[in-house]
């Protein structure tokens, strides 16, 4: 079982891929480089030429490099307070209920198989309360008796092929 937002969950999104992860990191890495080379560029440009709008310039740069700082260490705490939320959300789910099963699919065919063996004992159980009706009537019909009968075997069968998922279905007619 994968975790959700785990990267190997969703092989197929490429945004979710550890490979992006290491495309944003760089690119923060090469961005605030580039803040910081300009900080020095105008520092010392500043500090040559001796003007008021070299410092403020300087200023500037430093501002902004102050602020990518700034908005980079806000993005890893949110990027760590939403990894501890999704922890929890996870735990409180498992908690709640269990563990999801293996894949979805084998999920969706066991219930399909559940409906239709439940189908199958309810039709099974209709057919005994007619054989049991006939036989304890005075006037038995034995043709319905007979059919009754035939429909429990034929369910009957079809419910332990579905269970062993070999062959086909037993053919024949079903009479309600």
């Amino acid at each position: 079982m994968q975790p959700i937002g785990s990267p190997a969950a969703h092989p197929a999104d490429p945004d979710r891929s550890p490979r992006s992860g290491r495309t944003a990191l760089w690119g923060t890495l090469i961005g605030l480089a580039v803040l910081v080379v300009i900080f020095v560029v105008a520092l010392i440009e500043a500090a040559n030429a001796n003007t008021l709008l070299g410092w403020i310039l300087a200023g500037i740069a430093l501002g902004w490099l102050m602020l990518a700082v700034w908005a980079l260490s806000m993005v890893r705490k949110a990027a760590v307070f939403g990894r501890e939320q999704v922890r929890q959300a996870q735990e409180q789910f498992q908690a709640q209920h269990g563990r999801a099963p293996a894949t979805s699919a084998a999920g969706e065919g066991r219930s399909l198989r559940d409906e239709k063996l439940a189908h199958g004992m309810q039709v099974i159980l209709v057919q005994s309360k007619v054989v049991k009706e006939q036989l304890s009537s005075p006037e038995a019909d034995p043709e319905q008796v007979r059919r009754a009968l035939e429909t429990i075997d034929m369910t009957a069968a079809n419910g332990l092929r579905s269970l062993r998922d070999s062959g086909t279905p037993v053919s024949g007619t079903v009479v309600d």
